[in-house]
């Protein structure tokens, strides 16, 4: 049954947030299968003190239900999936799980790049695949900032399994090389520029490592030079992108000014309230703050930056347990590519990472959609491995 959840996570979280909701949620019925390990794993323990401590404050914010409609999200986000994930042990079906998501998503992104030059519908369903006037990019039933984190989630993914798996034919390889050229195209197309700031950082990552692992440097450069010179022919056609790309300043563009006011907001509030914060989703409805700036007012649904929500809306404590939830993950990753030569686990590591410098710009962990597939990919890759570590330890001190 739990593997079964996976496949359906993995197809229908694609669509829309709500099968993901669904099919996670279900895995709870059967989390006392796997109790034993999620309570000694230190990621299942922080996302779980970090939601008491958000509930905690709910309970005394100014707005209720606002706060509880944040934590509900905060939870459904990052507990279900990453629990979901969790169950799979087996490397091969992680494998084969984690191709059918790419799957499913490279046929919707496809689509969604069809529509964005006239040649698909441009909704299904209501649901978006590409836009146009003023937000002329491709979304894939995403908003354009969360397509562009999970454009560099999967490109990464297939990048790495290229670079590095030597068990692959030469078909498959080839493949991976396209889907990793074509998901950073891709992430080019959604005009997210927080997430091309990642994205490069990302890639330039991975160039090193490679290259410091294998001194070679023929793979980075063919695909160096296929994505820049595909990318450098959009932009010299396309000026809804030149716009995004030239106007980047704060003296022609309104969403800078707003994320700078959001820290000029976020600050004035931990002044007054350091330890805890205001309480979840509380930063946007502090009316003596948001006079600092024009662009918040009531509607709005966060300050446009992970970090100084996290700091105005939990305070210094949130940001200590959201610290050490980010280092156990590292930790965790870092333990199974080196112990278990895990490629997924590589893989996520540079994931991570673009999407933490991404979240500087925006709050796409806050949830639903990049927020759980992240954890549930995260729970995928670790799922099994403490059994695993203690069987060897036990095994090594039985031979000592």
């Amino acid at each position: 049954m739990e593997l079964l959840l996976n496949y359906l996570f993995a197809a229908g979280v694609v669509f829309s947030h709500i099968f993901g909701y669904a099919f996670s949620i279900i895995s709870l019925f059967f989390i006392y299968k796997n109790w034993d390990d999620l309570k000694r794993e230190k990621i299942f323990q922080l996302i779980c003190v970090f939601l008491v401590y958000g509930f905690i404050l709910a309970v005394f914010s100014g707005d209720r239900k606002i706060a509880f409609d944040e934590m509900f999200n905060y939870a459904a986000s990052w507990l279900p999936p990453f629990v979901l994930g969790y169950y799979v042990v087996n490397e091969t079906k992680k494998y084969k799980i984690i191709l059918t998501n790419i799957t499913v998503f490279s046929v919707i992104v496809f689509l969604s790049v069809l529509a964005y030059y006239g040649l698909f519908y441009k909704e299904i369903f209501g649901m978006p695949l590409a836009g146009s006037g003023l937000y002329g990019h491709i979304n894939a039933f995403l908003w354009h900032i969360s397509l562009g984190a999970m454009c560099v989630m999967i490109s990464s993914i297939t990048f790495i399994l290229f670079l590095f798996r030597q068990d692959l034919s030469k078909n498959q390889k080839k493949i991976l090389f396209a889907l990793s050229v074509f998901f950073a195209v891709s992430l080019f197309l959604t005009g997210s520029r927080g997430y091309y700031i990642a994205g490069f950082i990302t890639y330039v990552a991975i160039f090193a490592f490679y290259f410091y692992k294998t001194k070679r440097i023929k793979e980075i450069f063919m695909f160096a030079l296929l994505s820049g010179l595909i990318i450098g022919i959009i932009y010299s056609k396309n000026t809804f992108i030149q716009q995004r790309v030239q106007n980047t300043s704060i003296s022609h563009e309104g969403s800078l000014k707003t994320r700078i006011n959001g820290y000029k907001i976020a600050f004035a509030i931990f002044k007054n309230n350091p330890l805890f914060g205001v309480g979840p989703r509380q930063s946007v409805k502090q009316k003596e703050f948001i006079e600092i700036s024009q662009d918040y007012s009531d509607g709005a649904r966060h300050l446009h930056s992970m970090y100084i929500n996290l700091l105005a809306d939990f305070g210094l404590t949130g940001i200590v347990i959201f610290v050490f939830l980010l280092f156990h993950i590292f930790k965790r990753l870092v333990n199974s590519y080196k112990t278990n030569n895990s490629l997924l686990a590589l893989a996520l590591i540079f994931c991570w990472i673009s999407l933490l410098i991404g979240d500087n710009f925006d709050t796409v962990l806050r949830g639903p959609r990049v927020a759980m597939d992240y954890f549930w990919i995260t729970g995928l890759v670790l799922g099994g491995t403490l059994a695993k570590n203690k069987k060897e330890e036990k095994n090594n001190e039985e031979q000592k």
